[in-house]
């Protein structure tokens, strides 16, 4: 009853659920606006022809309009009110903020992700070439990214509907926009590596909420430190107020919900990848899937499906497209039922396991209803409307145990990766590191010459890539030369990846 999902069904879900658990995840989904609806009825309002993306307001056939917001049709009324504007804060100098990143005696791991063709493969500059990833490298136990969190694209945020209120540099009341914007921290985000994330038994939805330290969501409380709840039925331990995970161009990855427990997408405050500057400024975060079935647009399109030669494929397992907070890696969505992977079920966390895989997660199209609380021109007339809803990954549990017991194991040594808590001496580059990942034009401090001759920046235009090969070699005193050429290529991130990956 459950399987609402596109288009991760399983074979038999056309049957009626009694699983307890199963039962458990329809009423919590049930409780927020996601409605549980039949299997079949699903297939026939998500086909496997249709991209389904955000820009679709016809529930039945994932049409396309010309709207440039996610979320119901009647998200059409504009809020008038000022635009935050914070376009006279400075910005920090990314290079002086790379050049604070610590140095520590350590061995790089070496699974897949930590490889130089993984890293080169799936790490990029976004569409714009203005991603915010400047660097990824793995220690012995983390994959690390050092971000500025810009999603790499142009955004539609002026077109949102309803975007969330703020407070702009002089202290006045607006809402945000595309000069909401601010740059002011080089952010170290901090993934666990497979040998030291583990893995819950279940996929409960208040697996992990022994983790927050300041509980559930509590009326008249902010929720920092909290995880969604209604103080009744409804307990999600993802984090109410930050997100689950980054992508691969280094945009935060949100829940599909607000702080509110409501979908963004019924309160019309999304633009159409899904994003938009929270009240306090900083950049753009996802609170839903970034794909567009428009070429060159949001992080991800079906051109990203492309097999070892080149060649758009949408049966080839999806792309890289984040890395969520515990662990597991974020895969795009399946776009042919004959691609790896399509026929296992997502799980209530939003993974599975499959061939050669270990456990991660996709992004999937939901039918949500929308609830009283809807932001449309006439509430009432607008209850109860069905809508297609994105998630980007993680979607009621994260499946791994968001702590890290540190390297003695102890239980005081925790650290929890979604507060970035994490102590920079256990985050700082392994000296000499050889696979790496640096944004042309930077040099990683510690770090040394590339084991590959080369590190792949992407960012597309029109329907191609521009694939700048660079390389760098660092000297001893810290000083690098670095060379770069352009060529113009038809192809994407998951080319290699697939490479990569099939060398496992």
């Amino acid at each position: 009853a459950i399987l609402e999902t596109y288009p991760h069904l399983p074979a038999h879900a056309h049957e009626e659920q009694t699983d307890p658990i199963m039962l458990l995840r329809v009423a919590t989904l049930a409780a927020i606006g996601v409605a549980s609806v039949n299997a079949a009825a699903i297939l026939e309002t998500y086909p496997l022809t249709a991209d389904c993306d955000c820009n679709s307001v016809n529930v039945n056939t994932c049409a396309e309009t010309s709207a440039a917001i996610c979320g119901p049709s009647y998200c059409t009324d504009m809020n008038t009110a000022a635009k935050c504007d914070n376009s006279a804060t400075t910005d920090i100098t990314i290079a002086t903020e790379l050049a604070k990143v610590k140095t520590q005696t350590c061995t790089q791991a070496t699974e897949t992700k930590c490889t130089q063709a993984w890293l080169d493969a799936n790490i990029n500059v976004g569409r714009n070439g203005d991603g915010g990833v400047i660097a990824a490298y793995c220690t012995d136990r983390y994959l690390v990214l050092q971000t500025t969190m810009k999603p790499g694209w142009t955004t539609d945020m002026n077109d949102i509907s309803q975007p969330p209120g703020g407070t702009a540099s002089d202290n006045t009341a607006c809402v945000t926009g595309e000069i909401s914007s601010t740059m002011g921290k080089l952010e170290t985000q901090v993934f666990p590596l497979e040998h030291v994330y583990e893995l819950w038994g279940t996929e409960l939805s208040t697996q992990n909420d022994i983790y927050f330290s300041n509980g559930a969501q509590a009326t008249g409380q902010t929720d920092t430190g909290r995880y969604f709840s209604d103080g009744a039925s409804v307990n999600i331990a993802l984090p109410a107020d930050a997100g689950v995970g980054i992508s691969v161009a280094g945009q935060s990855i949100y829940p599909l919900y607000s702080n509110t427990r409501q979908i963004t997408l019924e309160s019309c405050e999304v633009d159409s990848c899904n994003e938009h500057v929270g009240q306090g400024g900083g950049q753009p975060h996802l609170h839903g899937d970034p794909f567009s079935a428009t070429t060159g647009k949001c992080l991800y399109s079906p051109e990203n499906y492309t097999n070892a030669d080149g060649t758009q494929d949408l049966t080839v397992h999806p792309p890289a497209i984040g890395f969520s907070y515990d662990g597991p890696l974020i895969y795009g969505r399946h776009l042919a039922n004959t691609a790896p992977g399509f026929s296992t079920g997502l799980d209530n966390c939003g993974g599975h396991v499959h061939d050669s895989y270990a456990y991660h997660y996709h992004p999937q199209v939901v039918q949500a209803t929308t609830s009283s609380g809807n932001k449309g021109i006439s509430k009432s007339a607008n209850t109860g409307k069905t809508y297609p809803a994105f998630v980007a990954g993680p979607y009621n549990c994260w499946k791994a145990k968001i702590t890290d017991t540190g390297a003695s194991g102890s239980e005081s040594a925790t650290a929890y990766f979604w507060n970035k808590g994490q102590s920079k001496d256990t985050t700082g580059v392994c000296s000499g590191s050889v696979n790496y990942w640096v944004k042309p034009g930077y040099t990683l401090p510690g770090a040394g010459a590339t084991k590959a001759s080369t590190a792949t920046a992407i960012a597309a235009t029109g329907s191609g890539y521009i694939a700048t090969s660079t390389t760098t070699t660092t000297a001893a005193d810290g000083t690098s030369a670095t060379s770069s050429s352009a060529a113009s290529v038809v192809a994407s991130f998951a080319v290699a990846a697939a490479i990569a990956i099939a060398a496992m």
